[in-house]
C-alpha cells in the first residue's frame, strides 16, 4: 500500500512538472512576439556606450 502511494505521488508530481514546463515554454515564445527592435541609419548612434574588451 505505501509503495503504490509513493508511486502514485511520484508520477503526480512528475505531470505537474512536465505541465509546468509546457506552459512556461508556450508563454515564453508568446512574449518574444512583442518585443521591439531599434533600428538605426549607418549614420545614427544609439544612446548605448560600447567597449572594446580585445586584448592584445
Amino acid at each position: 500500500m505505501k509503495k503504490n502511494l509513493l508511486g502514485a505521488l511520484v508520477i503526480f508530481f512528475v505531470t505537474v512538472a512536465f505541465l509546468l514546463m509546457l506552459d512556461d515554454m508556450r508563454s515564453s515564445k508568446n512574449s518574444q512576439l512583442n518585443e521591439s527592435v531599434d533600428i538605426y541609419n549607418a549614420t545614427e548612434q544609439p544612446n548605448m556606450a560600447t567597449t572594446d574588451t580585445d586584448a592584445e
